[in-house]
């Protein structure tokens, strides 16, 4: 008999509300008429000698407009929400901007999780 952890329930639940709320999410035509694309790029560092790779994703007017990306770690609970940096280089017509993030998360046997994303954020505009 295989019983589930705390960290992997919280994961799948994490996985199945941001499933839900993937699909409800609005168009990115909708929601940022004047985008033609919106790139993000991640680099992730930490304090371990096992990184997740570099990550680029490229969104399109029919992609849906959400912006909460799991933690690469497969033990992490946690999630980075780019919403409002999105929002804001939007707002101000900007065609790119970066940040970081610090996870949130929890790891296995309640260990917080150290991952540091490093992103960039490109808009081309129609």
């Amino acid at each position: 008999m295989k019983f589930a952890t705390a960290a992997t329930s919280g994961r799948a639940a994490k996985n199945e509300r941001q499933r839900r709320d993937r699909a409800a999410a609005p168009l990115l035509r909708t929601s940022y008429p004047r985008l033609a694309t919106l790139q993000l790029d991640f680099e992730f560092s930490d304090n371990t000698e096992f990184l997740p790779s570099p990550q680029v994703t490229v969104l399109h007017p029919p992609a849906r407009a959400y912006f909460c990306f799991a933690c690469p770690y497969g033990d992490c609970d946690g999630e980075f929400d780019l919403r409002s940096p999105v929002d804001r280089m939007v707002s101000a017509d900007e065609a790119s901007c970066d940040g970081h993030m610090q996870c949130s998360g929890t790891r296995h046997a309640g260990a917080r999780c150290t991952l540091r994303l490093d992103y960039s954020i490109a808009a081309q505009w129609t």
